[in-house]
């Protein structure tokens, strides 16, 4: 049986991740557009403070695909951790959101952010089978 190998499962990873990151940008720079005031009184969005989370981390998400990718430490681990605090944040939107899109929107952020922390983590063949 053939198993997943921890390069295929690092560059699968990396491009979820950079999947995941884009969208997060271009879905909320347009909300943060509109100012503070304006998606805070609208209620059918996230508040202001999630969606300027959501950009910071979509943009060093990027980044970390990149060295995730080339299967450099460090875009590994910054992978993972952009992943786990973009799961955080979304995982409210769960039981809160005010729309079902947001609702499916939240689910699917933190179910592919598992996604992805596990593919991260996946172990090497050749260590799992010495």
């Amino acid at each position: 049986m053939n198993r997943l190998s921890r390069s295929t499962a690092l560059k699968t990873a990396a491009v979820l991740s950079f999947l995941s990151s884009t969208y997060s940008v271009i879905f909320a720079l347009p909300m943060i557009a509109q100012g503070a005031m304006a998606v805070d009184q609208g209620g059918d969005s996230p508040p202001y403070f999630v969606l300027v989370l959501a950009v910071i981390l979509g943009v060093v998400g990027i980044v970390a695909a990149y060295g995730c990718w080339k299967q450099m430490r460090w875009g590994v681990i910054l992978t993972i951790i952009v992943n786990l605090l973009g799961g955080l944040s979304a995982a409210p939107g769960i039981l809160f959101a005010p729309t079902t899109q947001l609702f499916v929107s939240a689910s699917v952020s933190v179910a592919i952010s598992i996604v992805i922390i596990v593919l991260c983590l996946w172990p090497d063949r050749k260590l799992a089978t010495a």
